[in-house]
């Protein structure tokens, strides 16, 4: 027979709510409507795709945070549990998946996984009750960098570390220029309330939090892809730039993946400790 779910490390007793303040703990059997769909979740296969491309960084910091000797393990914006099944394999004790959307964390990536639904900048948590936090293109949608961090910051136990790979759209390197959407993406992001730019500010919300960060840039240049420069069409954009995306995407679909069409998002690779 599988294992029970563990309880959830040190809940503090929460009560539904509405509104941009909400915070849900999942319980068995429990159901809900779902969210309309919103621009910080890609879809299953578009989630995949960016899961197995930074893979290997993702692995990198997640070694040298001593994953392999954690106990209590907090993952926040598990979405469709990509990077879930991944941490439930490498994590030797408690995983705890955190997302605020409720149906994200009905079905958890095995049966000992702990599934909440929340807010980041409002953690459900006690103080220092995990030893490792890791985020993945999730910070940049908090609404508030500052308190999330802090909250992580709370979170987390003497020794405890955050992982946290967040993109940088300020710094696209694109080529042609014909192919270039850097306003584009900042834009759409920007009205879809997220911060483009949210990979430069995190060390320094770390500290400001009481971390110790340690920074790396993630030097992973492609040639652009049709489905990559997709994902920009799922922000709430005007029609002008729905077509320029357009655009780009038919030139660079008759690039047939070479190097003709350049594209470079860089990430920010954090590893903060406490």
């Amino acid at each position: 027979m599988p294992a029970p779910a563990p309880d959830v490390p040190a809940l503090v007793p929460v009560q539904e709510a509405d509104g941009d303040g909400l915070v849900f703990v999942a319980g068995p059997g429990e159901s809900s409507m779902p969210e309309p769909s919103r621009p910080d979740l890609p879809s299953l296969a578009q989630s995949e795709r960016l899961a197995s491309w930074l893979a290997a960084p993702r692995s990198r910091l997640l070694r040298r945070a001593q994953i392999g000797l954690r106990q209590r393990v907090l993952e926040i914006g598990c979405g469709h549990g990509v990077v879930s099944e991944e941490l439930a394999r490498r994590v030797p004790g408690e995983l705890v998946c955190l997302d605020r959307r409720l149906e994200a964390v009905q079905t958890p990536p095995s049966p000992s996984t702990g599934r909440v639904a929340a807010d980041a900048c409002d953690l459900p948590f006690r103080d220092a009750c995990f030893d490792l936090v890791v985020c993945q293109n999730i910070l940049l949608w908090v609404g508030d960098l500052t308190r999330a961090v802090g909250e992580i910051a709370r979170v987390l136990e003497p020794g405890g570390a955050l992982v946290a790979l967040e993109p940088d759209y300020g710094g696209m390197m694109e080529y042609p220029p014909s192919v270039a959407l850097r306003e584009v993406w900042i834009e759409g992001l920007q009205a879809a309330g997220a911060d483009a730019l949210v990979g430069r500010k995190l060390p320094a919300a770390c500290e400001e939090a009481g971390l110790k960060p340690c920074v790396e840039l993630l030097n992973m240049p492609q040639p652009a892809t049709v489905q990559g420069v997709g994902l920009c069409l799922g922000l709430p954009l005007t029609e002008p730039q729905r077509a320029r995306v357009q655009e780009v995407m038919a030139e660079i679909r008759r690039a047939r993946n070479t190097w003709s069409c350049f594209l470079h998002l860089p990430y920010f690779l954090v590893l903060a400790t406490r």
